[in-house]
């Protein structure tokens, strides 16, 4: 179960809260979503998606354009395995990523770990974990 922020507001910019800076504890969990997620689809078949190489981000450390454009590469690495209505896009770039780009990317997560929950549930629902199985 992933515990990502989507719920960010102008307002928590403006007040200075935990949710109004994009920081490393950000960074590392939507790195870690990230992986967590790539690997529920690789393990139900889904094996196109590249394994993302990640850092662990630091409190000090200051990513660099190119860190963070490898970064919003993994997130979207995710994006077209399945058709997901609605879901937000992930920012093209890191210029001027701010409080919605944020949310977008921690919502499509959210998104693309729901989705994965709902095909498992099918198989079930369908019978299809049955289908090559024969009685003797």
């Amino acid at each position: 179960m992933l515990d990502l922020i989507y719920d960010r507001t102008a307002e928590d910019v403006a007040a200075g809260t935990d949710k109004g800076y994009y920081r490393h504890t950000d960074l590392n969990r939507v790195q870690a979503a990230v992986l967590y997620v790539r690997e529920r689809y690789r393990a139900a078949g889904y094996d196109a998606v590249p394994y993302p190489s990640f850092r662990t981000w630091a409190e000090n450390d200051v990513p660099r354009f190119s860190q963070m454009d490898a970064y919003l590469r993994a997130v979207r690495s995710l994006d077209g395995l399945i058709p997901i209505p609605g879901k937000p896009a992930v920012p093209e770039s890191p210029n001027r990523l701010d409080w919605r780009g944020a949310n977008a990317i921690e919502k499509f997560l959210t998104m693309m770990d729901d989705s994965m929950d709902r095909i498992s549930g099918a198989w079930f629902y369908c019978d299809e974990v049955f289908s090559d199985e024969v009685d003797a």
